[in-house]
């Protein structure tokens, strides 16, 4: 397959996307000056090429009573990576799993009614995938 290279109309589409994924065609169109077809094949090819994967919600989980947005930052060997994953997408507490470099390498982003709530699963459930390392902080804002 042939490198793919965006161009600035892809770029501003991304842009506009990334603020708001509910937009239709014709309302990103009409942000960009546009035509609509011109606008939803550029789209369609954005998600073809896996540039754009899916929609996702902003949601104000407080709103709904979770009061407590904690980060969780640890460890874990290699040969339960793929296990904890698969764990982790089939709990509705755990929002995101991000895979980094340095000290603590895996970070958690878990939503519950109360601190407590999240540190007491962790620690009943993290032992089975030998989660070592942890760090255990609260979300205080998250202003991006």
């Amino acid at each position: 397959m042939k490198a793919f290279r965006p161009d600035a109309l892809d770029l501003r589409i991304v842009e506009i996307m990334e603020k708001d994924c509910s937009l239709g065609y014709r309302e990103v169109a009409e942000k960009l000056g546009k035509n609509i077809w011109n606008v939803r094949d550029r789209i369609i090819h954005l998600k073809d090429r896996g540039i754009i994967k899916k929609c996702k919600a902003d949601v104000n989980y407080s709103e709904m009573g979770l009061k407590c947005r904690a980060l969780l930052s640890f460890n874990l060997p290699a040969e339960n990576i793929d296990p904890f994953i698969s764990f982790t997408k089939s709990e509705n507490m755990f929002k995101r799993l991000i895979i980094t470099t340095g000290q603590r390498r895996f970070h958690l982003e878990a939503v519950a009614e109360d601190c407590n709530d999240i540190r007491l699963y962790a620690m009943r459930k993290f032992p089975d995938f030998k989660v070592y390392d942890v760090e255990f902080e609260v979300v205080l804002d998250n202003p991006l």
